[in-house]
């Protein structure tokens, strides 16, 4: 992995994340949903929706984006809802900074919800290498043939 940068989604980074996401998501049923929340990220009004980037060092070129935020009625807990990247060791990145940023909030736990589908292939590996567990899987549940993982971070497990 090339040297990287990690940093809040800001008002100018908007036409970057975009690409990114479209470049990660172009075609899938999962494209539209993606540039909903980063359009709600980029509100900066919602605490469920809050964004890092992964960008190449002083550049505006987006390598990778970790949506995430509060649960609504869930007390100190934080839903990742969006981990892409361009490579492995970039999601890694943004995994371990989201799950940084949870543990130095005081959260206790961070839930992703991964598709078992192509675009998220990588996400289950990293997230286990950032200290989540698979604590439950449903299939069919995105599509015919196409389950949804759920793992967790749990504030008392340490990643290796």
């Amino acid at each position: 992995m090339d040297e990287i940068e990690l940093r809040a989604l800001m008002p100018e980074d908007a036409d970057a994340a975009r690409a990114l996401v479209v470049a990660r998501l172009a075609g899938t049923r999962y494209e539209a949903r993606a540039l909903e929340q980063l359009d709600v990220a980029l509100s900066f009004e919602d605490p469920e929706y809050l964004a890092l980037l992964a960008a190449e060092p002083h550049s505006s070129h987006v390598v990778g984006l970790a949506l995430f935020g509060a649960v609504a009625g869930a007390q100190r807990v934080t839903k990742l809802h969006v981990l892409l990247g361009d490579d492995a060791g970039t999601m890694d990145a943004l995994a371990s900074a989201v799950r940084a940023v949870a543990e130095d909030s005081g959260e206790r736990m961070v839930v992703a919800e991964v598709p078992d589908d192509a675009p998220f292939r990588d996400a289950p590996d990293v997230l286990r290498g950032n200290g989540f567990h698979e604590e439950g899987r449903v299939a069919d549940l995105v599509a015919d043939g196409v389950g949804l993982r759920l793992l967790v971070w749990r504030k008392h497990e340490r990643s290796m």
